[in-house]
């Protein structure tokens, strides 16, 4: 169970995740080693999955992102998730309801390269049928893996 102090650090780390236990517990008014076995403890029960940069697609030469709206055999759909991961172009595998059985987010050197990878990897997989959507990013207005505690 999460209380304020550990909703705090984590907006804390959400906003800069390079604070040592040093000034996260000089702005929480703790000692390090409190907050070093609280980030240790959100760590440990998978609130806080891992630190990492974000990078801009864009500027490491990926500027083309789109979602892919896919229909597949319901009874492969964790089958064909897990095989969708596997692939470094994908970046969000997720099952859902509505039109499609799963929704992808895909990111691509260009557009010729989008369509390769779409005709010649995830058209080829068993039990994806014909039926998918193609929806490609003109500009992202937002992009944040921040949660508002």
């Amino acid at each position: 169970m999460m209380d304020q102090i550990d909703k705090k650090i984590l907006m804390l780390l959400q906003e800069n995740d390079k604070h040592s236990y040093e000034q996260l517990a000089k702005k929480l008014e703790l000692a390090p080693s409190t907050v070093h076995s609280r980030v240790k403890k959100l760590k440990d029960s998978g609130i806080i999955k891992s630190f990492s940069a974000i990078v801009d697609t864009a500027k490491v030469g990926y500027p083309t992102i789109s979602w892919l709206g896919l229909t597949v055999d319901p009874l492969k759909i964790s089958e064909i998730a897990k095989k969708l991961s596997r692939y470094p172009e994908v970046q969000l595998v997720a099952s859902c309801s509505g039109d499609h059985d799963l929704v992808v987010q895909l990111i691509a050197k260009d557009m010729k390269s989008l369509w390769r990878f779409i005709n010649e990897k995830i058209k080829t997989i068993q039990g994806v049928t014909s039926k998918m959507d193609v929806s490609g990013f003109i500009d992202v207005w937002k992009s944040t893996h921040k949660v508002e505690l």
